[in-house]
């Protein structure tokens, strides 16, 4: 396994020896759900800049017998086109994924001066207005978060991070009121959900060593929850996919 992107097919085959470790592969509603076994995987996609290779994920999952939930960033490119963004929301969803909704509202709200409430409950209507039960919730670690010094799960109650100050605050002209997760319709932020062991690719380097996490697997102090970026997976993975 490469230490960091791009990876390649070699790669996402020894990805897969890890995952065949496994009882199964759960989405992170079905860890909610009670399926947190140390022997069960919970596996997340945060899809940050391109939607194609998460839709090229999907169907590699899906022929394996994963599932996982899929994370959609409402300010990312993709997101304001329109008839692809819909058509890669169909062909993740028809391969049983969960579909989330990857938080940036923050960030938008200092970008434009708009509530950053106001922000992050429209983009999720327009999100389940398409059909989908989004019931997760996961904050996207955008630039402005370390010129800011915030998370953008800071707009709950329940994200409270003291480090970075008080929970009512001004952040970058924007003033911060949080909100229960509940008043936006979310059960849960997969960061949040007890674990014994996080596996994480972001800044296309892994957390920490993959072969580590893939020999002490079957001895876990806890469950394994796993966050794959797709976008860093594209040079790997069979992108068909075309709206």
């Amino acid at each position: 396994m490469r230490e960091r992107e791009p990876f390649q097919a070699d790669d996402l085959d020894e990805l897969g020896d890890l995952l065949d470790m496994a009882d199964a592969v759960v989405a992170m509603e079905d860890v909610v759900g009670g399926r947190s076994s140390r022997r069960v995987i919970g596996m997340r996609h945060d899809c940050d800049n391109v939607i194609a290779p998460a839709v090229a994920m999907a169907e590699w999952e899906f022929e394996r017998g994963y599932r996982s939930t899929y994370f959609i960033l409402h300010t990312a490119p993709y997101w304001d086109e329109k008839e692809t963004l819909r058509a890669a929301l169909e062909a993740i969803a028809d391969c049983g994924h969960e579909i989330g909704f990857h938080l940036n509202a923050i960030t938008a709200a200092i970008e434009t001066g708009r509530d950053p409430v106001e922000i992050a409950s429209e983009a999720v209507a327009e999100l389940r207005g398409y059909g989908y039960d989004v019931r997760g919730v996961v904050a996207h670690g955008d630039r402005a978060c370390y010129e800011h010094h915030f998370v953008n799960d800071e707009l709950f109650i329940e994200s409270r991070r003291p480090a970075f100050g008080q929970a009512y605050r001004k952040i970058g002209g924007v003033r911060l009121k949080p909100i229960l997760r509940a008043q936006l319709g979310f059960d849960y932020d997969p960061n949040w959900l007890q674990r014994g062991e996080y596996l994480s690719d972001s800044g296309g380097q892994w957390s920490q060593p993959f072969p580590l996490i893939e020999a002490k697997f079957p001895t876990l102090d806890g469950q394994l929850h796993m966050l794959v970026h797709p976008d860093w997976w594209g040079e790997a993975l069979r992108m068909e996919f075309a709206a």
